[in-house]
C-alpha cells in the first residue's frame, strides 16, 4: 500500500511529510517481510534481509517519537468535535 502521489488530508505540512515518510518506512518493512517468505533463501540472504529489517524497524521506532505523536494529536484537535468523536469511536472499534 504505497502512498505514492496520493495527497494526504493533513493540514500541517511537516506532519504530512512525516506521515508520508512513515508510510515509506512501513512499505520497506513489508517488502522485507515478504522477502523472508521466499522459499530456498540462503543463510547469507536471510542475514542481509534481517539486518535491513533491524535498520528499518529502528528507523520506524525513532520516527514515531513524542514530537510526531504530539503533531498527530494537534492535527486531531483541529478537527471538528463531531468528526473527531466519530474517528475515535472508529479507531476504538478497529482495535477491539
Amino acid at each position: 500500500m504505497q502512498l505514492g502521489s496520493k495527497s494526504l488530508t493533513i493540514q500541517d505540512e511537516t506532519l504530512r511529510v512525516l506521515v508520508r515518510e512513515l508510510g515509506d518506512g512501513c512499505d520497506r518493512v513489508l517488502e522485507l517481510i515478504h522477502q523472508l517468505q521466499l522459499p530456498d533463501l540462503q543463510d547469507s540472504q536471510k542475514a542481509d534481509i534481517l539486518a535491513e529489517l533491524i535498520a528499518a524497524t529502528i528507523h520506524l521506532h525513532t520516527h514515531c517519537d513524542e514530537d510526531f505523536q504530539n503533531s498527530l494529536a494537534n492535527e486531531l484537535e483541529r478537527l471538528s468535535d463531531d468528526d473527531r468523536e466519530g474517528r475515535v469511536i472508529l479507531s476504538l472499534n478497529r482495535t477491539s
